[in-house]
């Protein structure tokens, strides 16, 4: 059986990773080889998602609606939102200008200057974490929203667009971000990162001026549309009342799910695979590159470009095949004549997301254990003139914890727990809106058929990534 699961993985890891090509590393590597035997929990990681998915087939009608069904604990009073959210943002956007100036006048260091550490660890490793599963703290912290709403900038834009024009330009914008996260030579470099950071801010703005916040924040910059779409996960809302439910809940009471919103969930599993698989000793060897022998990121830049757009549009195609399979069985062997390849396409496409969330706290745990500690001690001393802000110089950067096998063990229990259980919820996700597709028990079953098997095939795919020795 391990013979045969190890002879399987490749393949899946090829069809799985949407065919990336490159070997590029980001700001937050994770160069350590994982020598642990790890078949065993891989098997039992994969046994775990099939289970769940044959024991939701044994509810009753109804059950999984219930199950995503929020309740109301506590009603708040209402606050004028500039008065609170306002004033976060404008001092977000300071606070973001002053990490701009460090990182044009700090240290050339990455590892020693705060904007990188900040943009890499505290900014897309941990909000993204935070903004999927605890609160909504982009909308706290938004760059823009407050210094428009000081000045009266995007009150009343210029410029109209008549129409609901989805998502498109935000998902253009989020593959450029990837790209320059995975493809560009030195996107650690503090000038250089600071530069494209200023630059996509004032571009913002101007956006903002000439369309109105609402129009460019809703369906264009790329960020403000992912964490708002990532809110979708959280267990906890909270607005004029506090609601609380299992997470995910609002992802599949949410019916209004364009064709441009479920391929930007599409996308970001694509990236979030395509990000883990290229830093592979597996994949190096494929593409032709010893491990040990890394030729640098220039060496790979246009590879990288052409693997990131590869992996979106395999993954699309293989989706489509899945959902269309399900349709098929539903409305052949169902009678389910009502059932749509279009709105099915757009309706399974958040179920998803939770596991695009899981990879991306399982990808990024071991570098955020590490790089949270140096972003606290270069808080100390942002301008490297020997102070102590804080005390934080107290804080001892190390890495002695990948060392120990115990600790390890741990660590890959708690990345493959968090994959196990995104995969389970995208399971009862599922189920409930095959439940609100199909009239039949017969028809919610089958339509899941070829999505049940996608998400089986990516649990093999997702534990054995985590298992796999990195390199770049």
């Amino acid at each position: 059986m391990t013979r045969f699961f190890n002879s399987l993985t490749p393949v899946l890891v090829a069809a799985l990773a949407c065919w990336p090509e490159t070997a590029a590393a980001h700001a937050g590597d994770q160069g350590f080889v994982l020598l642990l035997p790890t078949t065993f929990y891989t098997i039992t990681g994969t046994l775990s998602v099939v289970a769940s998915m044959v024991l939701v087939t044994c509810l009753r009608r109804g059950v999984a609606a219930w199950m995503f069904t929020p309740r109301s604990v506590l009603r708040l009073p209402s606050a004028p939102e500039f008065r609170v959210v306002g004033l976060t943002s404008v001092f977000a956007t300071v606070f973001l200008m002053v990490l701009i100036g460090i990182g044009l006048w700090g240290p050339n260091d990455p590892q020693n200057n705060l904007l990188p550490l900040t943009f890499w660890t505290l900014w897309w490793m941990m909000l993204y974490t935070v903004q999927g599963t605890l609160f909504d703290v982009w909308r706290w912290i938004n760059p823009w929203t407050g210094i428009a709403k000081l000045i009266g900038v995007g009150d009343d834009p210029p410029i109209r667009v008549a129409g609901d024009p989805g998502v498109w330009p935000a998902i253009g914008l989020f593959v450029l971000f990837q790209g320059f996260l995975l493809a560009d030579i030195a996107p650690s470099d503090p000038k250089r990162l600071a530069y494209i950071v200023l630059v996509y801010w004032g571009l913002t703005f101007i956006g903002i001026a000439l369309f109105g916040r609402r129009f460019w924040l809703r369906h264009v910059e790329c960020i403000t549309v992912l964490f708002n779409l990532l809110s979708l996960l959280r267990p906890l809302e909270i607005t004029e009342q506090v609601r609380i439910g299992l997470p995910g809940w609002r992802a599949v009471q949410d019916r209004r799910t364009g064709l441009s919103l479920s391929l930007l969930c599409l996308t970001v599993l694509a990236a979030g695979s395509f990000d883990g698989v290229n830093e592979t000793f597996w994949w190096l060897v494929q593409i032709g590159i010893n491990p040990l022998e890394f030729p640098g990121r220039s060496a790979v830049v246009n590879v990288t470009l052409f693997g990131l757009g590869a992996s979106i549009a395999l993954l699309v195609a293989v989706y489509a095949v899945a959902v269309w399979v399900g349709v098929r069985a539903a409305r052949g062997l169902a009678k389910e004549t009502d059932v749509s390849f279009a709105e099915s396409f757009r309706a399974f496409a958040i179920t998803l997301l939770p596991i695009a969330l899981g990879y991306h706290v399982a990808h990024y745990l071991v570098s955020f254990l590490v790089q949270i500690r140096v972003t606290l001690s270069t808080a100390a001393d942002p301008l490297a003139r020997g102070w102590d802000l804080f005390g934080l110089s107290a804080v001892k950067v190390t890495t002695g914890f990948l060392n120990t096998p115990e600790t390890v063990k741990v660590i890959w229990l708690s990345q493959a727990g968090v994959v196990i259980l995104s995969h389970i919820l995208a399971v009862l996700m599922c189920h409930q809106i095959a439940e609100r597709t199909c009239r039949s028990a017969k028809g919610v079953i089958l339509i899941q058929a070829g999505i049940s098997i996608l998400m089986i095939a990516y649990t093999v795919f997702g534990l054995w990534l985590l298992a796999s020795p990195r390199g770049a």
